[in-house]
């Protein structure tokens, strides 16, 4: 494991380097800053930030660089990860953060984590889904968006973050109207694949009162960004 002092924006942050996957993520968010369409949703928050498969912890020193006040919840399954992410939180002395070891989905309970060779790119088993070399399954808790705000008080989140490698269509598919008024704003990373197409995101929130832009990868047709705003909000 590596150690790096990153410089971003007026912020010195200490972050620990495993393998290439955290690498690549880091260089993603603070580098070529792949959320910068939500930068200023997030600079000007007054709601929760909620960080969905917030992985080892950069999304979450990025928004605090952005935003010193707002309270992060960091959502991650996977131990190591967790960890590492809670050494990040230490480390860089953030404040207001809340870790939970467990995936948003669909469903409240318990369900089946993929761990792939990296260690980035986990997630809950789809019902359509082989799994690849090297690849196995292990369980984990699972956590409902209603049921997350209830345990966690939340009545509004200014962002509402997911990188979840395909997880999102279960989620955005079960948010009811009474979820969709609490969230201000979505920026997630889509995945197009199980005979699965953003388009069908894009529709969902639409009809439920957000406008949204997507932004397809450059280097990959199969994923990209959207940013949702909720139109319903003022």
């Amino acid at each position: 494991m590596q150690s790096i002092v990153l410089n971003f924006i007026d912020k010195k942050y200490i972050i620990n380097i495993r393998d290439e996957a955290d690498q690549s993520v880091m260089r993603e968010i603070f580098k070529v800053r792949e959320y910068r369409t939500a930068e200023e949703i997030i600079f000007q928050a007054k709601d929760p930030i909620v960080d969905v498969g917030a992985h080892v912890g950069f999304f979450v020193l990025y928004a605090r660089a952005l935003n010193q006040k707002i309270k992060i919840f960091a959502l991650e399954p996977e131990k190591e990860n967790a960890k590492m992410l809670a050494k990040h939180v230490k480390d860089n002395t953030i404040k207001n953060v809340k870790i939970i070891e467990e995936a948003l989905g669909p469903e409240t309970g318990k369900d089946k984590l993929v761990i792939t060779p990296d260690n980035h790119n986990y997630h809950l088993l789809q019902e359509e889904e082989k799994l690849g070399k090297d690849e196995r399954v292990i369980e984990t808790k699972t956590v409902c968006f209603k049921d997350f705000c209830e345990s966690n008080k939340i009545k509004k989140i200014s962002l509402l973050k997911m990188d979840i490698e395909g997880g999102e269509y279960g989620v955005i598919e079960n948010l009811d109207t009474d979820d969709f008024s609490k969230i201000g704003a979505i920026v997630m990373e889509y995945h197009n694949f199980w005979d699965r197409d953003y388009k069908v995101l894009e529709e969902r929130l639409r009809e439920n009162g957000f406008s949204v832009q997507s932004y397809p990868s450059k280097f990959d047709k199969r994923m990209g960004f959207l940013l949702a705003r909720n139109k319903r909000i003022s």
